[in-house]
């Protein structure tokens, strides 16, 4: 006689089996198993299993790169798959032009994505619109941020952290090198507490000019940029906002870079990371990373250097889309960059081209989006670093 089959059932495993299954399964996958059934739904959901599933994948981070123009685009950088979705509406919704991305900047923080547009509109009552925005790719879900009662101006710059406790907290603070009329009292630190959904000032003076845009990161819960004294412009540091005491620090000095092809990013999910490039004749490509971050002195190391005039020019030019990277092997990193083909021609198109790049030199390409038509706004456009993460906004709740 044949033996009977045996067969079994994901369903019917013991809820702690199917616990570890999930906590190995990346976030996408898991939104997508919510419906199967209603004790896989209340899994997925529950608040201490999101907690924990966000803590175990850091681990193992894994890392998307996120990009807006028509369409918000993720790539998964080790598979060299994307996925394209509608830009939602909330985040066009108070008039703000989210593909014009120059002005916008970015941050990622556990699956959250801090929106903040560089300026501002007004309600026609005079009131000023918000400018700030909470987004969960994933989810879906997004929620505007109420400005505080002062003044915005063109150099606030933001940050996301959370404090000792896990609560998410926004930063903004004003660079003004010059005092400029008019601004005298705007608080130059504030703190947005989304317990409380209220702003509030923190003492403290901001004496540098911070370079933001790519050259800021959010890691183990603190806000990372990079930084030079006005009168010190090529001596360049990390500095720090400690969302636990709510200060600013100065941490370690930044290794000689080529100008402002300098980007900072996040190594290991505890250590920052600079990948630099010469100009457009050497084209030499540099990476550094730090030491782990809270372990005493902060310091920075060569990770991996190459040169060569075959190598690509990772920045199309000085005002153009910064990259975006990621370490997925060991002395390598995968870059994803917009460039111009056919650069002087009547072929000329932009493109988004994503490379891995070695020691060794490039070790693929693969080019993941073209515009035949000669449109250069894509060129301006960044990417940036994104891990998926079923983190609910903090004050939404389903």
């Amino acid at each position: 006689m044949a033996s009977p089959r045996r067969s079994w059932s994901l369903p019917l495993l013991p809820l702690e089996i199917i616990q570890e299954i999930f906590y190995r399964t990346p976030a996408e996958a898991l939104v997508r198993s919510k419906p199967t059934c209603k004790k896989w739904h209340a899994l997925i959901t529950n608040k201490s299993f999101i907690n924990k599933h966000l803590q175990r994948s850091k681990e193992r981070p894994q890392e998307r790169f996120i990009r807006i123009f028509d369409k918000v685009r993720i790539m998964d950088p080790i598979t060299r798959t994307s996925a394209a979705s509608p830009i939602p509406n909330e985040l066009l919704q108070h008039q703000y032009n989210i593909n014009t991305l120059i002005y916008t900047l970015m941050v990622h923080c556990d699956g959250l994505m801090l929106v903040a547009y560089r300026g501002w509109k007004c309600r026609s009552d005079g009131s000023i619109l918000p400018n700030i925005a909470l987004w969960n790719p994933l989810l879906n879900k997004i929620k505007w941020v109420e400005q505080a009662a002062g003044c915005i101006t063109s150099s606030d710059y933001y940050g996301i952290g959370y404090n000792g406790d896990g609560n998410y907290k926004l930063v903004r603070f004003t660079c003004r090198p010059f005092e400029v009329e008019g601004f005298e009292d705007v608080p130059e630190v504030e703190i947005y507490e989304f317990e409380t959904s209220s702003w509030r000032t923190v003492g403290g003076k901001v004496d540098v000019d911070v370079e933001i845009t790519r050259k800021c990161v959010s890691v183990m819960g603190n806000m990372y940029w990079v930084a030079y004294r006005c009168w010190k412009e090529d001596e360049k540091f990390i500095r720090v906002f400690d969302f636990s005491d709510e200060t600013f620090k100065d941490i370690c000095f930044c290794p000689p870079s080529y100008g402002d092809n300098s980007h900072l990013s996040c190594f290991n999910g505890d250590s920052l990371s600079l990948l630099l490039q010469q100009d457009e004749a050497s084209r030499k490509i540099e990476v550094w990373v730090s030491s782990k971050l809270g372990d005493g002195d902060v310091t920075f190391s060569k990770y991996f250097s190459l040169s060569g005039p075959d190598l690509p020019a990772l920045r199309v030019q000085a005002k153009a889309a910064r990259p975006v990277y990621c370490f997925v092997k060991p002395k390598s990193v995968i870059v994803w960059c917009v460039e111009v083909e056919g650069k002087g021609t009547d072929k000329a198109c932009t493109c988004c081209t994503l490379y891995e790049i070695g020691e060794d030199g490039v070790k693929s390409k693969k080019v993941t989006e073209q515009d035949d038509v000669r449109d250069y706004s894509r060129a301006f456009v960044c990417g940036y670093v994104y891990v998926p993460s079923m983190i609910p906004l903090p004050w939404v709740r389903d």
